[in-house]
């Protein structure tokens, strides 16, 4: 995939992850005290926070041979 391409698709799935965690905090209903509807928002809760993260690995995304060191830094930067 191309690098543009992967950045542009990373940046669209962050965008539509915070939307739908934005719905979840301020904008869906309150249904009282209705166990099913409160495992749905859980479950969409942890779809929103998986494009989100999902979004970022597109965005900051790097060959697994420069991904070995510590915290993000390759062989390269170590010597």
């Amino acid at each position: 995939m191309d690098k543009g391409l992967r950045n542009a698709a990373g940046i669209a799935m962050m965008a539509a992850g915070f939307a739908l965690a934005s719905w979840l905090v301020f904008g869906a209903p309150q249904s009282g005290q209705d166990d099913g509807w409160r495992l749905v928002r859980m479950a969409l809760g942890m779809t929103a926070m998986g494009t989100i993260s999902g979004g970022a690995r597109l965005i900051f995304w790097g060959p697994k041979g420069e991904r070995d060191g510590f915290a993000g830094e390759s062989v390269t930067d170590r010597a």
